[in-house]
């Protein structure tokens, strides 16, 4: 069998027992997870045994990533990988907008994690966690009414610049009408004036004796 010859899948109630042991081998309260096995995405070997675990647990838009076990080391950075796809297919199910982690290892960091300020740790939401602990978030889209007011903004935006050119557009009209009628004029006055130098010039007959 390679060493890429593993698949994921949600952990079931037949996992529990490997899992309490994957737990004890990583130092995880096992007697706390256990009520939240279901959480747990797990990579299998193609004997159905368990690799490495992750848990994944949403509340409305946010997602909160925990509680990472691996016991194949040689295998850790495929295995990593592999959960963070699930991780991401998950979150977009979900249509999370922020995920959350109190994962230390410099994997997360490189997935875009940063440790959360004060003004986004008031975004956790109560049933995740406490927002004293340490914590590390990652966006991944924007909420939708921030998305709603800047496609409306967009199209008020555009409405103006229609204005604008329509207005442009109906100045250009009427300057043109302007210059016409202008030409007009000038035509008219040039015609007289050419018919009135024609009229001078025509030579007069000489009067009958």
């Amino acid at each position: 069998m390679g060493p890429t010859a593993f698949t994921i899948r949600r952990a079931t109630l037949d996992d529990l027992e490997t899992l309490r042991g994957l737990w004890r081998e990583a130092r995880l309260p096992e007697h706390d997870l256990d009520k939240r096995f279901t959480e747990f995405q797990v990579a299998v070997d193609g004997h159905d045994w368990i690799l490495a675990a992750l848990g994944v647990r949403f509340v409305g838009p946010h997602g909160e990533v925990h509680s990472l076990a691996i016991r194949r080391a040689d295998q850790e950075a495929e295995l990593h990988e592999a959960l963070w796809d699930r991780v991401l297919v998950l979150a977009q199910q979900q249509n999370v907008l922020r995920l959350w982690t109190r994962q230390t290892s410099a994997f997360w960091s490189e997935k875009g994690f940063t440790s959360a300020m004060a003004a986004i740790l008031r975004e956790l939401p109560p049933a995740l966690g406490v927002s004293g602990e340490s914590w590390k978030t990652l966006k991944l889209r924007d909420e939708p009414l921030k998305l709603i007011a800047a496609e409306e903004q967009l199209e008020a935006f555009l409405e103006m610049e229609r204005l604008k050119t329509d207005q442009m557009l109906a100045r250009g009209k009427a300057l043109k009408l302007m210059a016409t009628a202008f030409i007009g004029i000038l035509f008219i006055a040039a015609a007289g004036m050419l018919l009135y130098v024609l009229r001078r010039k025509r030579p007069t007959r000489p009067r009958q004796p």
